[in-house]
Protein backbone atom coordinates (compact mmCIF):
# COMPACT_ATOMS: atom_id res chain seq x y z
CA UNK A 1 0.00 0.00 0.00
CA UNK A 2 1.27 3.32 -0.42
CA UNK A 3 -0.25 6.55 1.37
CA UNK A 4 -0.40 8.38 4.38
CA UNK A 5 -1.43 5.55 6.24
CA UNK A 6 1.27 2.99 7.50
CA UNK A 7 1.06 -0.50 8.67
CA UNK A 8 -0.39 -1.61 12.49
CA UNK A 9 2.81 -0.47 14.80
CA UNK A 10 1.89 1.01 17.86
CA UNK A 11 2.08 5.08 17.75
CA UNK A 12 5.01 4.97 19.16
CA UNK A 13 6.98 3.11 17.08
CA UNK A 14 5.87 5.59 14.42
CA UNK A 15 9.32 6.73 12.93
CA UNK A 16 10.04 10.31 13.72
CA UNK A 17 12.68 12.74 12.26
CA UNK A 18 15.73 13.19 14.61
CA UNK A 19 15.62 16.50 14.71
CA UNK A 20 12.04 18.00 14.18
CA UNK A 21 10.86 14.99 16.27
CA UNK A 22 8.10 15.45 13.65
CA UNK A 23 6.00 11.82 12.49
CA UNK A 24 8.23 10.55 8.81
CA UNK A 25 5.69 9.98 6.03
CA UNK A 26 5.02 7.00 5.02
CA UNK A 27 5.54 6.20 1.60
CA UNK A 28 4.81 2.60 0.97
CA UNK A 29 4.65 -0.44 2.60
CA UNK A 30 5.35 -3.71 0.52
CA UNK A 31 5.02 -7.49 1.45
CA UNK A 32 8.69 -8.99 0.33
CA UNK A 33 9.12 -12.17 -2.12
CA UNK A 34 11.19 -14.61 0.29
CA UNK A 35 14.03 -14.22 -1.67
CA UNK A 36 13.90 -10.59 -0.59
CA UNK A 37 13.31 -10.91 3.43
CA UNK A 38 17.31 -10.89 3.87
CA UNK A 39 16.08 -10.09 7.50
CA UNK A 40 14.73 -13.49 7.89
CA UNK A 41 11.35 -15.18 7.37
CA UNK A 42 10.47 -13.41 10.54
CA UNK A 43 10.22 -10.38 8.64
CA UNK A 44 8.63 -10.74 5.39
CA UNK A 45 7.59 -6.67 4.78
CA UNK A 46 8.81 -3.38 4.85
CA UNK A 47 7.79 -0.13 4.83
CA UNK A 48 9.58 3.31 3.63
CA UNK A 49 9.04 6.74 5.24
CA UNK A 50 10.18 10.58 4.68
CA UNK A 51 11.34 12.73 7.07
CA UNK A 52 12.81 15.95 7.54
CA UNK A 53 14.84 17.50 4.73
CA UNK A 54 18.16 19.72 4.63
CA UNK A 55 17.12 22.31 6.75
CA UNK A 56 16.16 20.81 9.59
CA UNK A 57 16.91 22.67 13.12
CA UNK A 58 18.80 21.61 15.92
CA UNK A 59 17.20 18.54 17.72
CA UNK A 60 14.02 18.86 19.57
CA UNK A 61 13.90 17.00 22.61
CA UNK A 62 10.94 15.84 23.98
CA UNK A 63 9.57 16.65 27.45
CA UNK A 64 7.40 14.71 29.13
CA UNK A 65 5.83 17.43 31.84
CA UNK A 66 5.73 19.89 29.42
CA UNK A 67 2.09 21.75 28.65
CA UNK A 68 2.82 21.04 24.80
CA UNK A 69 1.23 18.03 23.75
CA UNK A 70 3.33 17.78 21.08
CA UNK A 71 6.51 17.62 23.18
CA UNK A 72 5.01 14.82 25.75
CA UNK A 73 3.87 12.85 22.54
CA UNK A 74 7.65 13.07 21.63
CA UNK A 75 8.87 12.22 24.91
CA UNK A 76 6.76 8.81 24.61
CA UNK A 77 8.41 8.11 20.92
CA UNK A 78 10.29 4.78 21.37
CA UNK A 79 12.47 3.60 18.45
CA UNK A 80 11.18 0.47 16.55
CA UNK A 81 13.66 -2.70 17.00
CA UNK A 82 13.56 -3.01 13.08
CA UNK A 83 13.88 0.55 12.00
CA UNK A 84 16.96 1.41 9.94
CA UNK A 85 17.64 5.09 9.69
CA UNK A 86 18.59 6.51 6.12
CA UNK A 87 20.01 9.68 5.41
CA UNK A 88 20.95 11.13 1.42
CA UNK A 89 23.99 13.54 0.96
CA UNK A 90 22.15 16.64 1.75
CA UNK A 91 21.23 15.12 5.11
CA UNK A 92 17.85 14.79 4.45
CA UNK A 93 16.58 11.48 6.54
CA UNK A 94 14.90 8.47 5.27
CA UNK A 95 13.72 5.11 7.52
CA UNK A 96 13.38 1.42 6.35
CA UNK A 97 11.10 -0.51 8.56
CA UNK A 98 10.61 -4.35 8.66
CA UNK A 99 7.40 -5.67 9.17
CA UNK A 100 6.47 -8.68 11.27
CA UNK A 101 3.48 -10.44 9.98
CA UNK A 102 1.40 -9.62 12.67
CA UNK A 103 2.36 -5.80 12.54
CA UNK A 104 1.84 -6.31 8.58
CA UNK A 105 -1.83 -7.77 9.14
CA UNK A 106 -2.73 -5.26 11.84
CA UNK A 107 -2.70 -2.34 9.46
CA UNK A 108 -3.54 0.15 7.26
CA UNK A 109 -2.76 2.61 10.69
CA UNK A 110 -2.94 6.13 10.04
CA UNK A 111 -0.38 8.62 12.39
CA UNK A 112 -2.00 9.62 15.60
CA UNK A 113 -3.96 13.33 15.03
CA UNK A 114 -1.58 16.33 14.54
CA UNK A 115 -0.43 17.30 17.92
CA UNK A 116 0.62 20.72 17.27
CA UNK A 117 -1.32 24.13 18.31
CA UNK A 118 -2.10 26.21 15.58
CA UNK A 119 1.22 27.58 14.15
CA UNK A 120 3.36 26.29 16.30
CA UNK A 121 6.16 23.31 15.04
CA UNK A 122 6.04 24.24 11.40
CA UNK A 123 8.15 22.28 9.14
CA UNK A 124 11.02 24.46 7.01
CA UNK A 125 13.24 21.81 6.60
CA UNK A 126 11.81 20.92 3.00
CA UNK A 127 11.23 17.71 3.88
CA UNK A 128 8.16 15.13 4.56
CA UNK A 129 6.48 14.40 8.06
CA UNK A 130 2.83 12.40 8.18
CA UNK A 131 1.00 15.44 9.31
CA UNK A 132 1.50 17.94 6.47
CA UNK A 133 1.37 15.29 3.60
CA UNK A 134 -1.64 13.38 3.23
CA UNK A 135 -2.17 11.27 0.33
CA UNK A 136 -4.99 9.11 0.36
CA UNK A 137 -4.47 5.03 0.82
CA UNK A 138 -4.41 3.07 -2.67
CA UNK A 139 -3.02 -0.74 -2.64
CA UNK A 140 0.11 -1.80 -4.40
CA UNK A 141 0.59 -5.18 -5.71
CA UNK A 142 4.34 -6.86 -7.33
CA UNK A 143 4.06 -8.11 -11.00
CA UNK A 144 6.37 -10.76 -12.51
CA UNK A 145 8.32 -9.14 -15.30
CA UNK A 146 10.91 -10.49 -17.73
CA UNK A 147 14.39 -9.36 -16.84
CA UNK A 148 17.62 -10.76 -17.71
CA UNK A 149 19.34 -8.95 -14.64
CA UNK A 150 17.20 -10.51 -12.02
CA UNK A 151 19.39 -11.59 -9.07
CA UNK A 152 21.97 -10.10 -10.48
CA UNK A 153 24.44 -7.29 -9.23
CA UNK A 154 23.77 -4.21 -10.79
CA UNK A 155 26.58 -2.60 -13.23
CA UNK A 156 26.96 1.05 -14.18
CA UNK A 157 29.07 1.06 -17.55
CA UNK A 158 31.02 3.25 -19.32
CA UNK A 159 31.29 3.98 -22.95
CA UNK A 160 31.43 0.18 -24.51
CA UNK A 161 32.78 -1.66 -21.42
CA UNK A 162 32.08 -5.22 -21.12
CA UNK A 163 28.86 -6.79 -18.73
CA UNK A 164 30.39 -8.59 -15.64
CA UNK A 165 28.84 -11.28 -14.09
CA UNK A 166 26.59 -12.05 -16.38
CA UNK A 167 24.82 -8.06 -16.13
CA UNK A 168 23.19 -7.04 -19.19
CA UNK A 169 23.44 -3.78 -20.35
CA UNK A 170 19.77 -1.87 -20.83
CA UNK A 171 21.39 0.55 -23.42
CA UNK A 172 23.16 0.19 -26.41
CA UNK A 173 26.51 1.17 -28.13
CA UNK A 174 24.31 4.38 -29.00
CA UNK A 175 23.21 4.83 -25.75
CA UNK A 176 19.58 4.34 -26.57
CA UNK A 177 17.64 2.28 -24.36
CA UNK A 178 17.18 -1.73 -25.53
CA UNK A 179 13.86 -3.02 -26.90
CA UNK A 180 13.98 -5.44 -23.86
CA UNK A 181 14.74 -2.52 -21.73
CA UNK A 182 11.95 -0.13 -22.62
CA UNK A 183 9.01 -1.80 -20.18
CA UNK A 184 11.10 -1.53 -17.12
CA UNK A 185 12.15 1.85 -17.30
CA UNK A 186 10.23 4.53 -15.22
CA UNK A 187 8.40 1.61 -13.14
CA UNK A 188 9.35 0.98 -9.18
CA UNK A 189 10.43 -2.88 -8.98
CA UNK A 190 12.27 -5.14 -6.99
CA UNK A 191 16.13 -5.97 -7.92
CA UNK A 192 17.09 -6.59 -11.58
CA UNK A 193 18.05 -3.95 -14.20
CA UNK A 194 18.43 -0.58 -12.14
CA UNK A 195 17.91 2.65 -13.35
CA UNK A 196 19.97 5.31 -11.52
CA UNK A 197 19.63 8.76 -12.94
CA UNK A 198 23.15 10.02 -12.06
CA UNK A 199 25.02 6.73 -11.20
CA UNK A 200 24.98 3.59 -9.19
CA UNK A 201 24.96 3.73 -5.79
CA UNK A 202 27.84 1.72 -4.67
CA UNK A 203 27.45 -1.38 -2.61
CA UNK A 204 24.33 -1.96 -4.40
CA UNK A 205 23.29 -6.18 -4.15
CA UNK A 206 20.79 -7.56 -6.21
CA UNK A 207 18.44 -7.21 -3.47
CA UNK A 208 17.24 -3.95 -3.70
CA UNK A 209 13.85 -1.75 -4.07
CA UNK A 210 13.99 0.87 -6.58
CA UNK A 211 11.39 3.97 -6.35
CA UNK A 212 10.21 5.81 -8.62
CA UNK A 213 8.45 9.68 -7.11
CA UNK A 214 5.30 8.34 -5.40
CA UNK A 215 2.70 9.34 -3.34
CA UNK A 216 4.57 12.31 -1.82
CA UNK A 217 8.25 11.35 -2.40
CA UNK A 218 10.74 14.49 -3.46
CA UNK A 219 13.83 13.21 -5.20
CA UNK A 220 14.39 16.11 -6.88
CA UNK A 221 12.22 15.99 -9.97
CA UNK A 222 12.07 12.73 -12.27
CA UNK A 223 14.40 11.29 -9.95
CA UNK A 224 14.27 7.90 -8.12
CA UNK A 225 16.03 6.12 -5.28
CA UNK A 226 17.80 3.00 -4.33
CA UNK A 227 17.13 1.34 -1.24
CA UNK A 228 19.10 -2.38 -0.33
CA UNK A 229 17.18 -4.95 1.63
CA UNK A 230 20.79 -6.48 2.53
CA UNK A 231 23.65 -3.92 2.41
CA UNK A 232 23.32 -0.20 3.97
CA UNK A 233 23.40 1.03 0.34
CA UNK A 234 20.83 3.84 -0.20
CA UNK A 235 20.77 6.78 -2.43
CA UNK A 236 18.57 9.13 -4.52
CA UNK A 237 19.31 11.24 -7.79
CA UNK A 238 16.96 13.85 -9.86
CA UNK A 239 16.77 14.47 -13.39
Amino acid sequence: MVGHEGPGIAWQHWPRSTATGLPMMHAITLVLPAEYRRKGEQYPAISFFAGEGQFAPEPVQGDASSADPFLRDLAAAIEHPALHRRRDLIDGEFALLWLTAEELAAGPTGPHADLRAAGSWIDESEGCNAWDERDPRSDVWLVPRTDPNAGIIPQEFFDSEPATAGYTNPFDAQSEIQPWAEPLLGMSHLGGTTFPVQGLPEGLTPWYLELEEIVGLNFGGDGNAQIDLESDTFDWACG
